[in-house]
């Protein structure tokens, strides 16, 4: 019988060391965002019914809009959500909403501007939507302080960002107007039409009030320059920003486009770095998202979480309010990146779950060594055998001349 080669039985000894390795599970790693803003804007579309979110809220949708053209992809789910807006019957009852105590809807001056805003900035004729013509409601809605609609900051400042991307942009009157229900320390407040000592400023309010002043050039620039100065006193040592509720993306975000607007590169990126650290990795339970706070908590989580996630990709983006740009946008999304390591992680799960095939390679790697055991166990006994089978022909050879010498009983 032929012997197994050194080489071959070495062979068969490293196989089930072989299967063993490829066993092991190899350790999940924190996976990181090249592009934080497009991993975000793909969580984002995620989320999307496919023409609206938060159950077909404009002014939610209207921002989830914003986030893609600031991040520069999405254009595709842009262009539905705008095909979906544009409908009287959809339009109007946020554009006109029923106001208690109202004998008919009256115009949102603010939503009007949000929307003219949105689809200015998506290339589309913003003066003339939805079978509204809003740049001609807008204009009309000045208060004779300068203010528009209400007479709130929110309303004016975005019945500005809106005339800001028309022919028409707002001029010296409404920066008079923004200039009058400033806070004495800076800052502006969502309610306060008249800037007194009661007045309370806030981030969120301040920050969307900067970025429409920076449309006014120099006829904002003095209350520019004094709303983010307080921003700044008030940002918190890790870059974020508390609205009376502790600090949170929204509040931050506003913040930190505002800083990036008006040329505050320092505070932005304290307040970018922020946003970023509120972003679930490929580990985290939802990834790409934006947390509204670290951690989650209350009734509201995934509201929070979306519209947390839509107003800091601007910023995130690096783009404020004032120049958003979204020429270019790529129509659909690049994903997080975290699908592959999606599929690894489920086929780690499947191999450690009860009842699957684990156990295989182990098993495979046993029987090698058994198997390779019986061969060399084999082997041995058949040089053995032959050896035991050569021996006695010799002995008998020897024993008939000794027989023939005693028969004899003499020596021959």
């Amino acid at each position: 019988m032929r012997h197994l080669s050194g080489r071959l039985l070495a062979a068969a000894a490293v196989v089930p060391i072989t299967v063993f390795a490829s066993a092991a599970p190899a350790e999940a790693q924190e996976e990181t965002f090249a592009q934080p803003a497009q991993a975000a804007a793909s969580w984002l579309v995620a989320q999307s019914d496919g023409t609206s979110w938060n159950n077909q809220d404009v002014s939610t949708s209207l921002d989830a809009v914003i986030a893609l053209e600031a991040a520069g992809v999405g254009g595709d789910q842009v262009q539905a959500t705008l095909e979906w807006l544009n409908n009287t019957d959809t339009l109007t009852p946020y554009v006109y909403p029923t106001v208690e105590g109202a004998a008919e809807p009256t115009l949102s001056a603010g939503s009007a501007g949000k929307v003219m805003y949105t689809v200015a900035t998506a290339g589309g004729d913003p003066e003339n939507f939805g079978g509204i013509k809003l740049a001609d409601a807008l204009t009309a809605s000045q208060t004779a302080t300068g203010s528009y609609g209400d007479g709130t900051a929110l309303s004016t400042a975005w019945a500005v960002l809106g005339l800001s991307r028309t022919d028409s942009p707002a001029g010296e009157e409404a920066a008079a107007g923004l200039a009058a229900m400033q806070c004495p320390d800076g800052g502006f407040n969502y309610m306060d039409v008249d800037g007194g000592d009661d007045c309370v400023s806030d981030p969120d309010t301040t920050g969307l009030t900067a970025a429409a002043l920076a449309t006014l050039g120099d006829a904002g620039s003095a209350s520019l320059t004094s709303a983010v100065d307080w921003l700044e006193s008030v940002q918190a040592e890790d870059g974020g920003f508390d609205n009376g509720m502790g600090e949170n993306a929204n509040s931050t975000a506003m913040a930190a486009q505002a800083f990036l607007a008006a040329d505050r590169p320092d505070a932005a990126g304290r307040a970018v770095a922020f946003l970023i650290g509120l972003q679930y990795d490929c580990t985290g339970a939802e990834p790409g998202a934006i947390m509204y706070t670290d951690p989650e908590g209350g009734d509201y989580v995934e509201i929070s979480r979306l519209l947390a996630t839509a107003q800091a990709i601007v910023p995130i983006a690096s783009q404020n309010l004032t120049e958003l740009d979204a020429t270019g946008i790529e129509p659909g999304v690049p994903g997080t990146g975290c699908e592959s390591a999606g599929s690894d992680a489920e086929t780690t799960d499947a191999v450690e779950d009860e009842g699957s095939a684990s156990w295989l390679p182990w098993a495979i790697g046993a029987a090698v060594v058994v198997l390779a055991a019986l061969i060399i166990g084999f082997a041995l006994k058949s040089r053995r055998g032959a050896a035991a089978t050569e021996a006695p022909s010799g002995e008998e050879t020897d024993a008939a001349d000794e027989g023939s010498t005693d028969k004899d009983g003499t020596d021959k």
